[in-house]
């Protein structure tokens, strides 16, 4: 696929495979391989496979359901493909552990895709989860995986 490919179906899994979008598991099912590898830096190991990301990612949601997604940059080369999102909502609802708060939230964050025949097999995902923790009292992670 070419680099304009790829970066079309990054844009396509950061706007409709949003958790909070309707559909965001039919885009999962069409643009994530079976076996995607999703590298969270604040998980201690992989979460491996397309049922356990979905998993994991509906559980975020709950949290933060009116939560906003803003691609502020976007860059791609070769198989990979980084953009840069600011990330804002407010913690109504459980969130790795943590009660709700109803505190509002922003945190800038990075996404890097590898794409390989048109689906995303790995994934890495860098934000500052510890700042976002202390801004609603707790620097403990609880309840995650």
């Amino acid at each position: 696929m070419s680099i304009e490919q790829n970066k079309q179906i990054a844009l396509r899994f950061a706007e409709d495979g949003w958790g909070t979008m309707p559909n965001w598991e039919k885009v999962w099912d069409e643009l994530l391989s079976s076996d995607i590898v999703y590298h969270f830096n604040s998980s201690p190991e992989p979460i491996i496979g397309l049922e356990a990301n979905k998993e994991f990612n509906a559980s975020l949601f709950i949290g933060f359901p009116n939560i906003k997604q803003t691609i502020e940059d976007i860059v791609a080369e070769g198989d990979k493909v980084v953009y840069r999102s600011t990330m804002e909502g407010t913690h109504t609802g459980e969130f790795l552990g943590i009660p709700p708060t109803g505190k509002s939230a922003r945190i800038n964050d990075f996404t890097l895709l590898q794409i390989s025949n048109g689906k995303i097999v790995q994934w890495w995902y860098e934000c500052n989860l510890m700042e976002l923790m202390n801004k609603f009292g707790s620097g403990l992670i609880t309840g995650f995986r």
